[in-house]
């Protein structure tokens, strides 16, 4: 096991307070990038902070597992500490997550990774219905007593602050209370996603500032807010409305980690700065590629199913034309043991390739913004967020980003609500397992945020019949259905398949 760099000196002699992490370790960040389960992986990170994110989390570890001694390969695949780069020099400021209900197991996973990590974050904010059956994230938020019990274990047990992810209350004074009882615990920062604990997939809707403001004003620690931000300007826009200390993005960083970008991003990046097309809008096949590269410069191994997530999330545009379905199918079908890292690198050269033929074609100074929608129109070949438009119920909500309410035209990429609300009509997804194609299904509503595993609710292309509600099947990520997308009838009506974040467009 290699060892840790040390850390800061102020935190080697005594645990810092809230405010001390914030302006002397991590240098007062605005720019988070949260925690994604199989997402926020290590060569994400990297690729994250060159573009300006300035504090990035680790993605959600299951405590009781991590503490189980005969978990070794589950540990090292969680966070690897045998080669010395997580939490290394390229890995920090860096807070690690954990997803507990048992505080002796919650300790025990904190104190191996404390030497890692500038701070342990415990997730209270999941929705899925994972989180339900395991009993962690968003629903414990009716169990006070243990939540104060997991969050008061870590501040007076470890060396380093302890910090929280919570999702509010329909009732914002049950939030208040909520957010002061996590701070009398010993949470040392806390980050509010402004949706409740119901909000999710197709029933996300908008984030409450509001609440997020009233929050920031109940507490004396820094604040994170999440919910809401679409492009880059837009975090500044949220900071000023809710007072919060910093905003953390999830899902449409996936989509575009130059939402953080600004051009003093490139004083911490890489010295191959002159290779890559570093902008808040980049090219979608250059951030590919400097990610494939960084991903081949680490001995910490990258799971194949994260780069392939990524990639389909980087393409997404580009794959709605039917002149790159070709390509769309090829990353669906790839394989690690058959193709290795230069299978995904043959993929984004030719995909950098043909955007490269087109951009000189259609580039734009400047986007246009939908009137109707309140979203720039961005062309297909440059990174971009993926939209989800609000329930029918929802009402528009002062200071928050208007959501679509139509796709727009070619050359622009259209504007998509969350998967499967607004593709093309014959657009047909290849979701894949861990090794391949395993059967052509439509996905139809998954979580806003990669906060865990996400259901995929899917209905057969072949038959087109309707999915019968509420019925639904989970399937293992690593269980073959068949090969191939001939045999579409492999996935049955209804069922729910845990696709891992390998489905074109898990959200």
């Amino acid at each position: 096991m290699a060892t840790p760099e040390l850390l800061p000196a102020t935190q080697a002699k005594r645990k810092l307070t809230g405010w001390e992490l914030y302006r002397d370790v991590l240098k007062s960040p605005t720019k988070i990038v949260g925690p994604m389960v199989d997402q926020s992986e290590l060569a994400w990170r990297i690729l994250s902070r060159r573009y300006g994110a300035q504090l990035v989390y680790t993605p959600m570890i299951s405590a009781r597992v991590f503490a189980d001694p005969s978990q070794k390969i589950f540990r090292e695949e969680a966070f690897n500490m045998l080669h010395g780069e997580e939490g290394g020099r390229e890995d920090r400021p860096l807070f690690i997550q954990f997803a507990a209900n048992n505080p002796e197991a919650l300790l025990t996973s904190a104190k191996m990774v404390e030497p890692y990590a500038d701070a342990i974050d415990i997730n209270f904010g999941c929705p899925q219905d994972i989180a339900r059956r395991g009993r962690y994230g968003a629903y414990l938020c009716e169990d006070w007593d243990l939540i104060y019990k997991l969050i008061n274990t870590l501040h007076v047990n470890l060396s380093i602050p302890v910090t929280a992810k919570f999702r509010i209350f329909s009732d914002v004074e049950k939030t208040i209370r909520y957010a002061q009882m996590m701070e009398r615990a010993g949470a040392q920062i806390l980050t509010c996603h402004g949706r409740t604990r119901e909000q999710r997939g197709h029933k996300a809707g908008l984030a409450d500032w509001n609440q997020i403001a009233a929050v920031k004003k109940a507490v004396s620690v820094p604040v994170f807010a999440n919910g809401n931000v679409l492009y880059a300007e837009d975090v500044e826009r949220c900071l000023s409305f809710t007072g919060a200390d910093a905003y953390m993005s999830a899902e449409p960083q996936l989509h575009n980690p130059g939402i953080f970008y600004t051009p003093q991003s490139d004083s911490k990046s890489s010295p191959l700065d002159e290779e890559w097309s570093r902008s808040s809008d980049p090219p979608h096949a250059s951030v590919a590629l400097e990610y494939l590269s960084i991903i081949r410069s680490l001995k910490t191994p990258t799971a194949s199913s994260a780069i392939k997530a990524h990639l389909f999330r980087l393409f997404y545009p580009a794959f709605l034309r039917p002149e790159n379905h070709d390509l769309r199918n090829r990353l669906g079908a790839i394989s690690w043991q058959r193709d290795g890292l230069e299978g995904y690198e043959d993929i984004c050269r030719e995909m950098d390739k043909r955007m490269k033929e087109v951009m000189e074609e259609g580039k734009e100074e400047a986007f246009p913004v939908d009137e109707e929608t309140g979203l720039k129109r961005v062309p297909y070949w440059l990174c971009q967020p993926k939209v989800r438009p609000p329930p029918a119920s929802s009402s528009p909500t002062k200071g928050i980003p208007k959501q679509p309410t139509k796709p727009l035209s070619s050359p622009i990429a259209p504007v998509t609500g969350s998967t499967g609300d607004a593709l093309e009509s014959k657009t047909e997804l290849v979701a894949t397992s861990v090794e391949g194609v395993s059967g052509t299904v439509m996905p139809i509503a998954v979580d806003d945020e990669i906060e865990c595993q996400a259901d995929i609710v899917v209905q057969s292309v072949m038959s087109g019949s309707v999915a019968r509600a509420g019925e639904k099947r989970v399937l293992d990520a690593t269980e073959t259905l068949m090969e191939g997308t001939a045999k579409a009838d492999g996935v049955d009506q209804g069922d729910t398949k845990r696709l891992k974040l390998q489905a074109t467009s898990a959200e």
